[in-house]
């Protein structure tokens, strides 16, 4: 087998696919063996601390990438690739060019940007989605009953949770943990939960109803579109 140091002087395009928690250590170790006209790229779930470790420690082109979807799906048609440029068009280019063949959806964004949404996206949602699952727990819900009287949004819901759940729990600890964005994030959706737990405790309708009004509002046109793939 290939040694990590010969892949890293012997590889045109060299990718970075570990845990998190392992992938700043691996590019301070490659990045100074990598040739200067090879590409080293990662696919992880962050992307400013790993584009700024590839820049640092290598002299070649760089790439970070984030393929938001899991390692079941087999065909990259109509997936989106995020990609964060970092140094050299060679190789970006390249890059665009194979995923646009597998009819891949590519975003070009910076490091930023990119943490910033998976604060959102990542970090809100599996947040909510393991609390909610730790609730079934504390209150020793019996899942298979629930299902019984299950909806088909509610049965969508406890798919999400059940997926999460069946899954490594460091990867989505360092998903939470490594992004500095999503503290912010998550303390404004706590503080939201508080404010509509109130609406209920108290009995307030008007402040409820005003509470999901200007949700509802926010949402606009996004509203319609989810009825209709949710259908």
């Amino acid at each position: 087998d290939m040694t990590l140091e010969a892949c890293a002087q012997q590889c045109q395009v060299v990718v970075v696919s570990v845990p998190l928690d392992h992938t700043l250590d691996i590019i301070r170790k490659i990045g100074p063996l990598m040739p200067e006209d090879a590409l080293l790229m990662d696919v992880t779930s962050l992307k400013s601390q790993p584009l700024e470790a590839m820049l640092r420690y290598a002299r070649c082109e760089v790439v970070g990438t984030h393929p938001v979807f899991g390692p079941n799906v087999r065909d990259f048609a109509n997936q989106t690739v995020v990609l964060c440029p970092g140094r050299g068009e060679k190789w970006k280019r390249w890059l665009i060019d194979l995923l646009k063949r597998k009819r891949a959806k590519v975003k070009e964004c910076s490091a930023a940007e990119h943490d910033h949404m998976m604060a959102i996206i990542q970090g809100m949602i599996h947040f909510s989605t393991i609390s909610m699952g730790h609730v079934f727990q504390e209150l020793a819900v019996d899942i298979d009953q629930t299902l019984d009287f299950s909806s088909p949004i509610y049965k969508i819901r406890m798919d999400m949770i059940g997926r999460i759940l069946n899954q490594s729990a460091e990867l989505y600890c360092d998903i939470e943990m490594m992004n500095p964005e999503t503290i912010g994030v998550l303390e404004a959706y706590i503080q939201s939960c508080q404010v509509l737990l109130e609406h209920v405790k108290n009995g307030d309708r008007d402040g409820f109803v005003q509470y999901f009004q200007q949700a509802a509002e926010y949402f606009g046109a996004f509203k319609s579109e989810a009825v209709r793939e949710s259908d």
